[in-house]
């Protein structure tokens, strides 16, 4: 069974170890393969900037992935989902698709309408998951020099 545990800055090694899982992933948005203790409490930073909700993703405890939302995207002020990543070693497995309809059901429990991501327009394999999911594109931007694309799916 799948939970979102909260996460916090003593987990920096396993969220590490989930990040390093995922080198292609790494690459494509930040630059380098192998992410430092550092780069992870850097992105603990910017969730208390963007209020986000951090979790590490558990299959019977074993933590397998992390999950980050936040009600007030910055620049829409809709519910936003800004990561969802699974270990290497699990994925291909249906985890990925299974946290992710965890969170939506959350979303729905709050009366959430719609939910909104931004994909790297460059990461195929992001946008293969996230389409058949219902996510339709509405916009594309450049943040950081990377082209993003901007998707929202509309909860039932």
């Amino acid at each position: 069974m799948l939970t979102f545990v909260e996460s916090h800055r003593d987990q920096v090694s396993i969220e590490k170890k989930i990040f390093n899982s995922n080198p292609e992933y790494n690459y494509i948005a930040f630059d380098k393969r192998y992410l430092e203790a550092n780069d992870i409490l850097y992105q603990y930073e910017e969730a208390v900037e963007l209020k986000t909700n951090r979790y590490l993703i558990s299959l019977d405890e074993e933590p397998i992935g992390i999950i980050e939302y936040g009600m007030l995207s910055p620049r829409a002020h809709k519910p936003w989902l800004s990561l969802l990543l699974i270990d290497k070693e699990y994925q291909g497995l249906g985890y990925a698709k299974e946290s992710y309809f965890l969170y939506e059901d959350l979303m729905r429990d709050k009366g959430v309408k719609s939910i909104q991501i931004a994909v790297h327009a460059i990461n195929k394999k992001a946008l293969d998951f996230w389409i058949p999911l219902g996510f339709e594109k509405y916009d594309e931007r450049i943040y950081e020099q990377k082209l993003y694309y901007s998707f929202e799916k509309k909860l039932k």
